[in-house]
């Protein structure tokens, strides 16, 4: 078996904490040849403190292959890797002798194909687009219409208005990486959770924030079940994932850029080995993200082993779906009352999916003996984690979607030297839509009374920031909604202070026309008297960016 045939997927960077000093030590990033095809590969050597060498091999996808008896003498080196039980492959090469590259023979099952390794990582997304003709992108973009679901995002990433993945990242994973390169912060493994704790310390996120999906809704669907659960843990702008025996999932969000996707292998060493990838984009970048690289959230109608069962649907997670359609192929902890919801089950019956919610598997205590916790960092899959984390997941795509708009149109606006009207309004409903979503106001009601277990609940309310009055945006409701004052705490988010000053002209604008009661459509009117103005008291207090008419007497 030619376990290299079946990884052939997009192309990848790499980023290691390794330091690259002379010889063999550090990262090397190439590609092997087997006959009609090539593979991305990166390989990291380090010098055991005991003596010795130790290494990982990593394929495009992240799978990765302990390095055994690397033998370096001069310029030769060699090393076995296990690709699969008792099979074995071989590299055997040399270093350059300037020491800038590695080239040989890779072995395995008797089948000889080349190598080629260097310091120089692959490029992360080419090409550039410099090329497109303005005026043919403004025609492109105002071809279509509707909302932002709906109207795809016509630019390529690497625009110059946008230069996805060209860009150096500032997201909360890059800025740790740098530091633990720098020496500042170090990652410790520690047992079966290996580096997952120290991750989730190391960026502020709290093992409380523990969510647990048994559907193979992942790029780690072939180890996950109900047996084996992935678990997710987040902050304002990280998501961790985690499986049992795979390696670690993160998605960060850059001020500017979106979502980027890192994987970090459990390979226990001096220090970490990350993994930027591109290859999470081919469900991270659609229509269901808003046509940005962004979060996904998704109920799903799974079977006995977790494999969700397509035909019958999926239903995507925000605050606007309604609670029964909420959670399926995900663990569920705590009480929803009365309230139905899909989480805890598998289908049996394929015509009959409504029959796999039952009594027995709402409210929900812990989780165990559904599988092994002690494995795990909680017991808990925190219902009121789950409602947090889908609201803060679109909220997160609308931002940056608001800020690649506004930023391609400032760029058109230079290049072309006008404005286009149909460009302004389409402006103008992105703004609308994020304002729409920012207060909560198609947000599906509660019936009964949400109740956590974990004690997230209370840990992410007193996070603030507090107004005069000791109020806050992260205070939950749970009995008639999600939150008490119902504006997202995802307006201190760096992503929404890093929005263009024209996108947040025009969202504050429109939050104050809602707010001060100058927008009169009746969809509003779930918004009482004292929500308006508790959210503005709230803001004045501890929005320092707010625009002076917020500070004005409010209107009724």
């Amino acid at each position: 078996m030619k376990v290299f045939l079946i990884l052939l997927l997009s192309a990848f960077t790499i980023i290691s904490s390794a330091a690259q000093v002379p010889g063999v030590a550090g990262p090397w990033y190439g590609t092997i040849n087997p006959p009609g095809a090539e593979f991305e590969i990166a390989v990291t050597i380090q010098k055991r403190d005991a003596g010795g060498w130790t290494g990982v091999l990593l394929m495009e996808n992240g799978l990765s292959f302990q390095l055994n008896d690397i033998t370096i003498d001069g310029s030769a080196i060699s090393f076995s890797l296990e690709v699969r039980p008792a099979a074995k492959a071989s590299l055997k090469g040399a270093l350059s002798p300037d020491g800038t590259g590695i080239s040989g023979e890779f072995t395995q099952n008797g089948a000889k194909f080349p190598f080629k390794l260097s310091r120089t990582p692959a490029g992360a997304l080419q090409g550039a687009s410099g090329a497109i003709d303005p005026n043919e992108l403004i025609e492109m973009m105002t071809s279509f219409s509707g909302p932002l679901a709906d109207r795809p995002f016509v630019p390529p990433l690497t625009h110059s208005a946008i230069e996805y993945g060209i860009r150096p990242s500032r997201d909360a994973v890059a800025n740790l990486i740098r530091d633990i390169e720098e020496g500042k912060v170090q990652l410790k493994f520690n047992g079966e959770p290996g580096y997952l704790r120290s991750l989730l310390d190391a960026l502020n996120i709290p093992v409380e924030s523990q969510m647990a999906v048994f559907s193979k809704t992942s790029v780690q669907a072939a180890i996950i079940s109900p047996e084996n659960p992935r678990t997710l843990y987040f902050n304002d702008s990280v998501v961790v994932g985690s499986v049992r025996g795979g390696f670690i999932e993160i998605a960060a969000q850059d001020p500017e850029q979106g979502a980027n996707f890192y994987m970090l292998p459990q390979q226990p060493g001096d220090k970490p080995f990350f993994i930027k990838s591109d290859n999470c984009l081919s469900c991270h970048l659609s229509r269901n993200s808003l046509d940005v690289p962004g979060m996904l959230a998704r109920s799903v109608y799974a079977s006995r082993d977790g494999v969700p069962i397509n035909p019958l649907g999926s239903h995507l997670l925000d605050h606007r779906t309604s609670l029964q359609e909420r959670w399926g192929g995900w663990y569920v902890t705590g009480s929803s009352g009365s309230m139905r919801h899909l989480g805890n089950a598998t289908v049996n019956h394929l015509d009959k999916p409504e029959s796999m919610v039952t009594d027995e598997t709402l409210n929900v205590k812990t989780l165990k003996g559904k599988f092994d916790t002690d494995a795990y960092l909680s017991p808990y899959s925190d219902i009121v984690v789950l409602m947090v984390f889908e609201h803060q997941m679109h909220m997160m795509n609308l931002i940056t979607r608001a800020g690649w708009d506004f930023r391609t149109a400032s760029f058109l606006e230079r290049t072309t030297g006008k404005r286009h009207s149909t460009l302004e309004r389409q402006l103008g409903d992105a703004a609308n839509e994020l304002v729409d979503y920012l207060l909560f106001i198609e947000e599906a009601p509660l019936s009964g009374k949400i109740q956590g277990v974990s004690g997230f609940a209370a840990k992410f309310a007193s996070e603030g920031p507090h107004d005069s009055k000791g109020r806050s945006l992260r205070q939950l409701d749970l009995e008639r909604r999600l939150m008490r004052y119902p504006c997202s705490y995802m307006i201190y988010a760096k992503a929404f202070d890093a929005l263009p000053a024209e996108s947040k002209k025009a969202i504050y604008e429109r939050m104050w026309e809602v707010l001060s009661g100058a927008e009169k459509n009746p969809k509003y009117d779930r918004l009482t008297s004292a929500d308006r103005q508790a959210v503005v008291e709230i803001l004045r207090d501890t929005k320092q960016d707010l625009p002076d008419y917020f500070k004005a007497t409010q209107r009724r």
